[in-house]
């Protein structure tokens, strides 16, 4: 044997039983859990919630870190970076595989940089218009944007955030013309709704609700395929604008970087899957149109891959570019 070749091998040997340590003693310090919007949103109220159940269970503190901008980038480039030893876990979203396209300007590759641990909630949007604008049902608002094409604003949190994607999806199928608006996160993009400033939004359920009860806002209809258990009264998109296919849903899972420990996954996956499935968390969110769910790893990157398959396509036929 070559003297480096067994130099290196002795150096392995010597170290391994420290990797497993460091492993096995996983988590002994505190975590960073990044989320790639500013507080306040939707993303924000479901990371510190996990967050929080996250550190009763590790027992250690897990700390939200927001790193919004760039239409998540700025984050997802952050974690792609961060060292794979499970104290840095991210709660990505749809952007991880539509902004490479988007975009073109990213650090790196969501199939490469990331492995995914489990998914942990999915929300529907509700299509809400500013309460001074007239239309009260969606017959009624497709009939007056057609009566004044361009002259009406829908908001977003972002350009390739779901809910513009949601929106320019809406407008694909129904042929109408309004000048999308992005914000920097879906809690201002609801702030600007409620004063008058955008006309119309796509907004997560979660964040759609106080301004729903406050009457700022009107809710004309909620993008999933079946009607909310927690909106009963709002009609989906698909059946109030006769678009059957019609769909799009916000989801958020956990992810981390690329060559974390399978042992530290594993043990991430089971915490997350316990959470979800505690009977208090899911009341707790299902009141707000949130439903928890969690999955294998693999469940995970099916998921993603028919995400991106779908939104992409989107994006290249309309030709959606970012500012």
């Amino acid at each position: 044997m070559k003297r480096s070749t067994f130099v290196a091998a002795s150096l392995a040997a010597v170290l391994l039983p420290f990797a497993s340590l460091a492993q096995s003693d996983w988590p002994n310090r505190p975590i960073t859990f990044i989320v790639p919007y500013p507080p306040g949103g939707l993303n924000d109220a479901v990371a510190r919630v996990f967050a929080d159940r996250m550190t009763s269970e590790l027992g250690r503190q897990v700390l939200v870190d927001n790193k919004a901008g760039a239409a998540t980038t700025v984050a997802s480039n952050f974690v792609a970076k961060a060292a794979p030893d499970g104290y840095t876990i991210y709660g990505g979203g749809t952007s991880l595989v539509i902004n490479p396209t988007l975009t073109g300007n990213v650090q790196y590759d969501p199939h490469k940089s990331f492995d995914y641990v489990s998914l942990m909630s999915f929300t529907p949007f509700i299509l809400q218009v500013n309460a001074e604008f007239p239309a009260k049902t969606m017959a009624e608002l497709i009939a007056h944007v057609k009566a004044n094409p361009g002259k009406f604003n829908i908001a977003s949190s972002g350009i390739g955030a779901t809910n513009h994607l949601a929106a320019e999806l809406f407008k694909a199928q129904t042929g109408l013309k309004l000048t999308h608006v992005p914000y920097r996160g879906g809690a201002q993009a609801g702030q600007d709704l409620a004063a008058g400033n955008a006309q119309m939004m796509f907004s997560a359920s979660l964040e759609a609700k106080p301004f729903l009860d406050s009457g700022k806002t009107r809710a004309i209809a909620i993008s999933s395929l079946k009607r909310s258990p927690a909106f009963p009264n709002i009609p989906t998109v698909a059946e109030s604008a006769n678009l059957p296919d019609f769909e799009a849903v916000f989801w958020q899972g956990l992810v981390v970087p690329a060559g974390t420990p399978k042992q530290i996954i594993d043990r991430l996956q089971k915490v997350i899957a316990k959470i979800a499935a505690e009977p208090e968390m899911i009341e707790r969110f299902k009141l707000q149109g949130v439903d928890l769910r969690s999955s294998t790893p693999e469940e995970f990157r099916a998921h993603l891959n028919k995400e991106e398959k779908r939104w992409v396509t989107l994006i290249k036929e309309q030709g959606i570019k970012p500012e």
